[in-house]
């Protein structure tokens, strides 16, 4: 947006950051802080076993500077259709992506079951990643449901670009799938619990 417009005379101009039309310092200073992106201030907690790829996603998540069509629309980028690539239904946002559409929402009552662990409806992509501080269970299964919920996130964002980009069809048992597996798998050899086995990570038994 600009900052200031021409009203057609010679040295004619009216500053937009101030209603009275006058350029002071104090309104330059008013109009950074409104549009400074305060997600600057979300900080990830980094969960030591899961790989980076999906940490970091998980950090752009929280901050929401994944390129949904929402976030491109906002850079003033020209979407014909804004519609969530998943469920195709209501404008595609972060938090419709990870948490609420229903392809998000089946993928989490799963793992609700799967770590026994209270309802996350109606959380944002932030809520999310912090969600595991909330939901009362012991430290080693705290620190394995952290990265469970991690990678669920980044596993939703890969089914939305497999689609986008691939046309690969969405299966909801796919995805349930890989976060189930490819957590074991990284978890069993990236943290320091080496000895759990496929069928305790299943029932989510650390004993």
């Amino acid at each position: 947006m600009a900052a200031a417009v021409w009203l057609g005379g010679p040295d004619q101009w009216k500053w937009l950051g101030d209603s009275s039309g006058e350029f002071s310092v104090s309104s330059v200073k008013k109009l950074l802080v409104k549009s400074r992106d305060s997600n600057v201030n979300f900080v990830l907690n980094w969960c030591k076993w899961v790989p980076a790829k999906c940490l970091v996603h998980a950090w752009r998540a929280g901050m929401n500077r994944d390129p949904t069509k929402e976030a491109l629309e906002r850079r003033n980028i020209l979407i014909s259709n804004r519609s969530c690539l998943l469920c195709d239904s209501g404008e595609e946002t972060i938090d419709l992506i990870t948490s609420s559409c229903y392809i998000a929402t089946m993928v989490w009552e799963s793992i609700k079951r799967w770590c026994k662990v209270h309802s996350n409806f109606g959380l944002s992509a932030r809520d999310l990643l912090e969600w595991y501080n909330s939901v009362g269970l012991g430290n080693r299964e705290k620190e394995a449901f952290h990265g469970i919920v991690v990678i669920a996130c980044w596993r939703l964002w890969k089914a939305r670009n497999d689609k986008k980009f691939e046309g690969k069809e969405v299966k909801i048992e796919e995805i349930i799938g890989d976060i189930k597996s490819l957590g074991f798998l990284w978890y069993k050899h990236r943290s320091k619990y080496k000895t759990i086995g496929w069928s305790n990570w299943c029932k989510f038994s650390f004993m």
